[in-house]
């Protein structure tokens, strides 16, 4: 039983240290908890580490970290916020049709591009009690403002929580409650696109 503990905490310790050169050097991944740490697919997310670091170095991520990036959210959800990113997988981006992608790729829709990914942030922490009480007290729904201004619709879908911007698509929060040093992480089934 003790072998098998300490050969976890080896594991773990190894993990840690293969992941640590990705975050940035404040980040104390000595002071994490195995059990603290979630995995979306094969990355690791360290409750100590903010929702821009944790972004940025996992590769469930990419797509969302280059986005982050490119219209000039690292820098926010870097800091102490709090904020809520619901945060959707390589998986969802893949999801997106392609003539859409290229479409807010390109420089004429750099404002549209940015409010699609602020669009997933909210302020404040909100767990998914926080989010399933509000809905109760809401009569079914809840909405709250993003970090782009839109607004997000929440629900609850059987055992499921449903979230759609804008009366736009909605996506289905597959991971909830990643804690991050300045908020909460959900991973999302989908990218959150306003209708139209």
């Amino acid at each position: 039983m003790r072998i098998a503990a300490f050969a976890t905490a080896i594991v773990a310790a190894s993990a840690l240290s293969a992941c640590a050169p990705s975050l940035a050097d404040d980040v104390d991944l000595a002071d994490v908890a195995p059990d603290d740490i979630a995995f979306v697919g094969d990355s690791p997310i360290y409750p100590n580490a903010t929702i821009a670091e944790n972004i940025a170095a996992a590769d469930a991520f990419s797509h969302l970290a280059m986005l982050v990036e490119r219209v000039g959210l690292a820098e926010t959800l870097g800091a102490a916020g709090p904020y809520t990113i619901f945060a959707p997988t390589d998986a969802a981006f893949d999801e997106v049709p392609q003539a859409l992608r290229e479409g807010l790729g390109r420089p004429e829709n750099a404002d549209r591009l940015k409010a699609t990914v602020a669009g997933h942030a909210i302020p404040g922490t909100i767990t998914s009690a926080d989010l399933a009480a509000r809905i109760v007290a809401g009569g079914g729904r809840w909405e709250a403002q993003t970090l782009a201004g839109s607004t997000l619709t929440f629900r609850q879908d059987g055992d499921s929580l449903r979230i759609s911007v804008d009366n736009g698509t909605g996506v289905r929060v597959t991971m909830a409650d990643l804690a991050q040093a300045n908020g909460m992480m959900h991973v999302i089934d989908g990218v959150l696109l306003p209708e139209g």
